[in-house]
């Protein structure tokens, strides 16, 4: 008798977990939160209409006059990263012009796009915009965006810059060490995501449902606590994330979940799966690549990887005491050197 109620008292809890994790679940896939109080979706930039229907939006910053060039925005993030650098941009004569990737902002998704489709994007946004040859600068996750440019329309690409680049983590002489390490790449979490990238990529999407929420809901909480992250980041990323740019990133962050999570889930999906190209076949003439050295989001070792395997790269620069934020913080070293590769 006793043994039945043990049995019973465990179903019963069993079956209580069951339905209180399935109602999580709902919640997070039917809630749909608004930004917190003092904090807004964006109506900055301008939209176009590409071949296939879609919309795609991007800002402009610097000198409109100037030599033009595509920033692309790490994951998650959008076209307001563009106005942190529009001094920036004005005083070195840059044209510099920021579109939010499908599944981002005010661009609509493209379901299982990959890194080639965005090269079409961009190649139709520049003729839209009457721009003929650029610079294209990778941040992040936008790195394999800038090679992908790079590699499908090289004769329209004049420099291509990568900082702090992401990937590629299928590639079969990947560093193994950088698994190793104490950086985000070695992370648990990202191992995670690799495995939901090749198995069961809901499980992704539901983490970055409920982190939508808690940015929309506390957009200051969630960077005050570093976004969740369990390792040390440098006092530079300290400092920048919820000091020296908070309002601003937290700007770009909302405006990035602004339509939902599918542009970042699929950021980070197809990051972690065999791209598309070669690192050795991109033939830029001139590609620059930066890093902090230390960064502990992305490993710096695969700045030396990244430049080692393409062939029109020289060496990395590495910035000591910078950060994952070293692309704030030497945005002005990094356009010059551009500039002068141009």
């Amino acid at each position: 008798m006793f043994t039945k109620l043990i049995v019973r008292v465990f179903m019963f809890g069993c079956l209580a977990f069951l339905g209180l994790f399935a109602v999580g679940i709902a919640v997070i896939y039917l809630y749909e939160p608004i930004p917190a109080q003092g904090f807004t979706y964006s109506a900055e930039g301008k939209t176009i209409q590409l071949a296939d229907g879609r919309t795609l939006a991007c800002t402009e910053v610097g000198d409109p006059n100037g030599s033009p060039g595509f920033y692309f925005h790490g994951a998650p993030g959008s076209r307001l990263e563009g106005l942190l650098y529009a001094e920036a941009n004005r005083e070195f004569g840059i044209r510099m012009i920021i579109p939010d990737r499908p599944g981002y902002g005010l661009s609509d998704n493209h379901e299982n796009r990959t890194y080639l489709d965005w090269a079409q994007d961009v190649a139709e946004l520049a003729h839209y915009l009457g721009v003929k040859r650029f610079a294209v600068l990778g941040y992040s996750s936008g790195r394999p965006y800038a090679a992908a440019v790079a590699h499908q329309i090289p004769e329209r690409v004049t420099v291509m810059v990568i900082v702090a680049g992401e990937g590629p983590y299928a590639s079969d002489d990947y560093p193994p060490d950088v698994f190793d390490s104490t950086t985000f790449n070695g992370s648990d979490v990202n191992k995670w995501m690799i495995w939901s990238a090749n198995h069961a990529p809901w499980q992704m999407r539901t983490l970055f449902r409920a982190s939508r929420i808690l940015l929309l809901r506390d957009p200051v909480g969630m960077l005050q606590s570093e976004g969740g992250f369990d390792f040390e980041m440098p006092e530079k990323d300290i400092r920048f994330f919820p000091h020296d740019f908070g309002q601003e990133f937290i700007a770009v962050q909302i405006e990035g979940f602004r339509p939902g999570v599918e542009g970042v889930v699929r950021d980070f999906t197809i990051e972690r799966l065999p791209w598309p190209f070669a690192l050795e076949e991109i033939r830029t003439y001139s590609v620059l690549v930066f890093h902090g050295a230390g960064d502990t989001f992305v490993n710096p070792a695969i700045a030396d990887y990244v430049c080692g395997r393409i062939p029109t790269c020289a060496a990395p620069v590495i910035f000591l005491g910078e950060g994952h934020s070293v692309v704030y913080y030497r945005y002005a070293e990094i356009v010059h050197a551009m500039l002068a590769a141009w």
